[in-house]
């Protein structure tokens, strides 16, 4: 039975996600992004190396650290408690890969067999292992506010399904006839997903899902994220065998965003778009050129919108010090960035919030 509580709390949710798609229709032409960020280092949980994975618009972040025994566990960070790890089943591996805006965090945890395995974890219910009915592989890779957890898993036929999870209906599978292997990334508030399949005769396609009209194929090679207004975010093979960034608007429009150096020498640089907010800023990374005449380029983090198109993140940043920012992994809707760089000899998370 559905607690009035739970139901108040529901409808809430839903009015806003309505306001908020409403809002990100007329932004997501117009949002820029801001002329320069203040960076936060996050520190790790004592090693030399932590990702940021995600944030929510609370400025909770999650990912992963390495420990300084060596061991990669999950964290949730916060601007008043810092860097905390994230207690799963003792002393195992884990990584947090998503947090929604009540602070319901999922990932995985390695198990006594040695199997990646889906959790969901939140200060009040503490940690909860969502795939109780197999000991096969599985990741949860996203949650929206309502709780529903999207990510990958060893179904029946011994094959990597994308699945839905809630605490009422528990791990259900998106299905296609066509599908032998697909993966889901992210959940709007909807219950839109977005992810990819690999079909029978080994092509990979991007997909949204919804529950009423199942599967729509994209013509993108892998779908990162999708917002409330269900544009997705991803990249695509382009000829020349590289990864190219692209959005898709939700219809019929497919938009290749190119990388920071512009089309030059297309054959050799790749980008990746990792994560929209509702107001259609874009982050990922994406190949550079660093010296034009020695060919050297390097991967770096970058920031897309419709009017400034993509930018390197590198060039927003206050202070740099001795940062290189290499990947942006998510992006919150008051335009706060985490991902991860290179500070001197170690990868270090990291948070960029608005300036100007």
């Amino acid at each position: 039975m559905t607690s009035s509580k739970s139901m108040t709390q529901k409808m809430q949710l839903t009015q806003v996600s309505s306001k908020l798609q409403n809002l990100s229709v007329t932004k997501s032409n117009t949002a820029t992004a801001a002329s320069s960020y203040a960076l936060t280092d996050l520190g790790t949980l004592g090693g030399h190396l932590c990702v940021a994975k995600d944030i929510n618009d609370s400025t909770q972040i999650v990912g992963y650290s390495i420990t300084s025994s060596g061991q990669r566990r999950a964290f949730v960070w916060s601007p008043n408690k810092g860097m905390e790890y994230i207690d799963t089943l003792g002393d195992t591996s884990n990584c947090a890969y998503s947090i929604n805006d009540y602070g319901q965090i999922v990932g995985y945890f390695v198990s006594d067999s040695g199997q990646r395995k889906a959790f969901i974890w939140d200060e009040t219910k503490g940690f909860q292992n969502i795939n109780t009915e197999s000991d096969d592989f599985s990741e949860a890779y996203g949650i929206n506010n309502f709780g529903q957890v999207v990510g990958s898993a060893i179904s029946g036929d011994c094959h990597r399904k994308a699945f839905v999870w809630d605490s009422k209906n528990g791990m259900e599978y998106i299905n296609s006839s066509s599908e032998i292997e697909s993966i889901a990334y992210s959940i709007n508030n909807f219950g839109e997903v977005a992810g990819y399949s690999l079909s029978s005769d080994f092509i990979l396609k991007a997909f949204v899902w919804k529950i009423n009209k199942g599967i729509q194929e994209l013509p993108g090679f892998l779908g990162s994220d999708i917002n409330i207004s269900g544009q997705v975010v991803g990249f695509y093979a382009v000829p020349e065998d590289n990864n190219r960034a692209f959005l898709w608007d939700g219809s019929n429009k497919f938009q290749d965003l190119s990388t920071i150096s512009g089309n030059v020498n297309l054959q050799f640089f790749d980008s990746e778009a990792n994560s929209i907010n509702n107001s259609g800023l874009i982050v990922g990374h994406s190949d550079r050129i660093m010296d034009e005449e020695q060919e050297l380029w390097g991967k770096k983090a970058f920031i897309w919108d419709s009017v400034n198109k993509m930018q390197d993140l590198n060039d927003l940043i206050y202070p740099a010090n001795d940062w290189i920012l290499r990947e942006a992994q998510a992006i919150n809707n008051h335009g706060q960035i985490v991902g991860w760089g290179n500070k001197g000899q170690s990868r270090h998370a990291f948070l960029l919030t608005p300036i100007s």
